[in-house]
């Protein structure tokens, strides 16, 4: 990929995050200092994302990783390859606007990791979407993860069942989402919605899946560990909607019209993954699932509380960059990266962001629109001498 490429690809990247950020906003938690710790995940991408790539490439192409992830409970989805230009791309936005927003101060070297980093993205994300598109927003807020061939298999697990037994459902699902928010620091990061599959005329077929929940293996973080157990380590819900609308975003959240859906469930079906295969399971499994999340969430709740600011900064940054891990899996190297935040990250980054929760470059997402005509993408693009 050359200078012309990129900076290309980098105009479209900033649109689309800018789009996305502005329909967020900036998230806020009581328990953790969200903001904050996201803004040191960006900082340390940027240090360390180069070289878990490259390590990766060594071992496959993304070529083969995105074609391969199209799956039921796949680690590499809409939200996990966003990681790549959203982390490490705000990373060095941040840089670069501490620099006087001059892209030419970046050394030699930063700007081929950037070259590598956005070359190796856009073949992932070209190769896991249809049509080579990059982003859900380019599908038009359609998100076919998975093959016809999948759909169908899908389709013939989907059991019949009555509503109180579909608020029953979404009770638990609920739950577990809780706990996998509150593993993963508060943010949505073992969460994956994609769809609509169209059925018929009036009903779609739509997934939402978790994933790395503690099962009693090796804990997915330091911290996960609990006294309670899930069945599996993951789930997903696979549901049959008639008369609804659904469209996802950029982080593989669905959002429906109408927006609560329970009277218009005709058919659920539970699914996990073991290794190669996805297995079908009973509704009978809904209760294990539901005690060990209501239990593990007290658990982690009492321990995050009794973390200090410092704690759960490094935390939240670390739980960000450790979704990478989603990319060595693939090719089973996790246990070679050092997965501890950079030096430089804990000696610059931790401790300016004790002190507050906003990063001034991140400001640059929410110019005016001829403010950013004239200045340029938010991302800045790349100098071309």
């Amino acid at each position: 990929m050359n200078v012309k490429e990129a900076n290309e690809l980098i105009a479209h990247i900033s649109e689309t995050l800018d789009a996305q950020i502005n329909k967020r906003g900036l998230l806020e938690s009581q328990l953790f200092p969200v903001t904050a710790y996201i803004c040191v995940s960006f900082y340390n991408a940027y240090d360390m994302l180069y070289n878990i790539l490259k390590k990766v490439a060594e071992k496959t192409t993304p070529e083969n990783m995105g074609k391969a992830s199209r799956k039921i409970l796949s680690e590499l989805n809409s939200l996990t390859i966003n990681y790549i230009p959203l982390y490490y791309m705000e990373g060095r936005m941040g840089e670069i606007h501490r620099m006087g927003g001059d892209p030419k101060k970046v050394s030699q070297e930063k700007r081929e990791e950037t070259l590598f980093v956005l070359d190796f993205w856009k073949r992932l994300a070209s190769s896991y979407y249809p049509d080579n598109e990059l982003f859900v927003s380019d599908l038009g807020g359609k998100y076919p993860a998975i093959d016809q061939k999948d759909i169908n298999w899908t389709l013939d697990q989907l059991q019949e069942i009555e509503t109180e037994e579909v608020k029953k459902i979404k009770r638990v699902m609920a739950n577990i989402e809780v706990i996998a928010f509150l593993d993963e620091c508060e943010a949505r990061a073992k969460l994956c919605d994609h769809g609509p599959y169209q059925i018929n005329e009036d009903e779609i077929l739509v997934f939402r899946e978790i994933m790395h929940l503690y099962d009693g293996g090796k804990p997915h973080f330091p911290w996960s560990e609990t006294k309670a157990t899930a069945p599996h380590s993951n789930i997903a819900f696979a549901f049959r909607l008639k008369n609804v609308k659904a469209e996802f975003d950029n982080f593989a959240t669905m959002d429906t019209e109408p927006k609560t859906f329970t009277e218009r469930i005709t058919g659920v079906a539970l699914l996990r993954r073991e290794g190669d295969k996805i297995l079908p399971m009973d509704l009978d499994v809904l209760d294990a699932y539901n005690n060990y999340a209501k239990n593990a969430q007290k658990e982690l709740y009492v321990k995050f509380s009794q973390w200090d600011r410092k704690q759960k900064l490094i935390a939240g940054a670390y739980a960000y960059c450790y979704g990478y891990a989603r990319y060595t899996n693939f090719v089973g190297i996790t246990d070679q990266i050092e997965w501890d935040l950079t030096e430089r990250t804990m000696n610059k980054y931790v401790p300016e962001f004790m002190e507050t929760d906003f990063d001034a470059g991140i400001t640059r997402h929410f110019r005016t629109p001829r403010k950013k005509k004239k200045e340029g993408p938010s991302l800045y693009l790349m100098a071309e001498e």
